[in-house]
């Protein structure tokens, strides 16, 4: 097993991409501590007169200044870490962060100043980045810096800069109680998110599992369509041509009654052939990997002879087309037979859902190669409970089943899966008995 592939199962909510903007977040920080610190040096000078040697603090913040700009430039040069370099790298930028504070606390003040509480952001950081008891590792390197500082001002190995005019960095009975709260306050404060990371990174585990599960169960049922589909079509076809044979041979030799069943047996399997031949569809656009297409796609006159081929079905039921379809010629690249099935599928389902003498309107706008085309029925319109499920694979609202009871459910699933295999997108708004509208949002290379 790759050492990637190790490390992303133990980072199971990192990725090189989060990573990397942790590390542009914390360069982001350290300007304004640095910033921050600058001023808060300035006002204690000229403010508060303190006697601290502030050269020293200000060259200490221009080589934090260089340590964040080598940071900015390594990440512009080197984009692509893999993932072990950048948890190297941003345990590299704790590490050094916790050193340059320690100096900072100490040549302002040590004990005495209140700021070396900033080591709990850095212990945060890493107990929510770092895995198992690398955070502890961090914890215990944060109190050996500060307990170290402490001692080392105590001792007099180092000098105390004093702030508050105290002997606070000579009395070792506050010393100790001071560090034994520290302590305490830093373990318990990485258990607490240490613990936290472990039940967020476990319910990870078990979304991705699950994930892992449901993704091969719908790639089974992918495969399962595609099979039954192809392995059925054939023998259908037999009967199907079977039958027509009998009916146009023996029609005049048949009497009424089973010449009524054959027509209907007929219908039947031409409808099966339907059924199957929208699971192909289906499955293939489900498996279909993303292709770069070079021909020109006139959705206008698509959408025209959509119309057109609907016409002698909206005879019937006296239904009239209102047509408002913008001038010009806006085109994408991809198969036309894609867009024929959208059309098809969409003003076919305006007509065979719609009432007597009533309408379907037909529009299209574009607008910043964005092309809006919207069809609109007076037909028996969708519940809202059937709403969200319109485009599942198989549903059909129960009022669409009293209206046309036989029908494969898949129609809208695959008019919504072509149409984001564009990276489009189409949306649905209906009320019953009034009617449907569904609009449809494509990109457009030009007109």
């Amino acid at each position: 097993m790759e050492i990637n592939q190790i490390l992303t199962e133990r980072f199971p909510f990192m990725s090189i991409g989060i990573l990397q903007s942790r590390l542009s977040w914390s360069i982001q920080l350290r300007w304004l501590a640095i910033v921050g610190f600058f001023l808060a040096t300035i006002t204690t000078k000229y403010i508060f007169e303190l006697a601290l040697p502030f050269e020293t603090i200000w060259q200490l913040l221009v080589v934090l200044t260089v340590i964040n700009l080598s940071y900015v430039f390594v990440l512009k040069i080197f984009k692509e870490f893999t993932f072990l370099y950048e948890i190297i790298f941003l345990t590299l930028h704790i590490v050094i962060d916790l050193i340059i504070l320690t100096v900072l606390i100490h040549l302002s003040g040590g004990v005495e100043n209140p700021v070396y509480l900033f080591y709990i952001f850095h212990v945060v950081l890493s107990s929510i980045v770092l895995p198992r008891w690398y955070p502890y590792v961090i914890a215990t390197f944060v109190i050996i810096l500060f307990s170290g500082l402490v001692y080392s001002e105590y001792t007099m190995i180092v000098p105390h800069y004093c702030i508050f005019n105290t002997d606070t960095h000579e009395n070792l009975a506050l010393i100790i109680l001071v560090l034994i709260i520290f302590a305490v306050t830093v373990f318990i404060t990485t258990y607490i998110c240490t613990t936290f990371m472990k039940i967020f990174r476990q319910s990870k585990r078990e979304i991705d599992s699950l994930n892992r599960k449901l993704v091969k169960a719908d790639q089974q049922k992918t495969q399962f369509f595609q099979y039954s589909s192809h392995e059925l079509k054939s023998p259908i076809v037999a009967i199907k041509s079977s039958i027509d044979g009998v009916i146009a041979n023996y029609s005049d030799k048949i009497d009424e009654r089973p010449l009524s069943v054959l027509k209907r047996a007929s219908i039947r399997s031409t409808q099966m052939l339907n059924i199957l031949k929208e699971l192909l569809e289906l499955s293939r656009n489900r498996t279909l990997a993303p292709q770069v297409y070079t021909e020109k796609v006139e959705i206008n006159k698509i959408l025209n002879q959509a119309i057109e081929r609907e016409t002698e079905n909206a005879d019937v039921k006296n239904i009239k087309f209102a047509v408002d379809i913008e001038k010009g010629d806006p085109y994408l690249t991809g198969k036309i037979s894609d867009f024929e099935k959208i059309f098809d599928n969409l003003i076919g389902n305006a007509v065979r859902y719609n009432r007597e003498k009533g309408e379907v309107k037909v529009s299209s706008e574009s607008n910043n190669n964005l092309l809006k085309i919207v069809i609109t029925d007076s037909g028996i319109g969708i519940p809202p409970k059937d709403l969200e499920n319109i485009f599942a694979e198989f549903y059909r609202s129960e009022n669409a089943k009293k209206v046309v009871n036989f029908g494969t459910g898949l129609g809208l699933s695959l008019v919504k899966q072509i149409i984001e295999n564009y990276t489009g997108r189409i949306e649905v708004s209906s009320k019953i008995d009034i009617g449907t509208t569904f609009t449809i949002y494509l990109p457009i290379k030009g007109k």
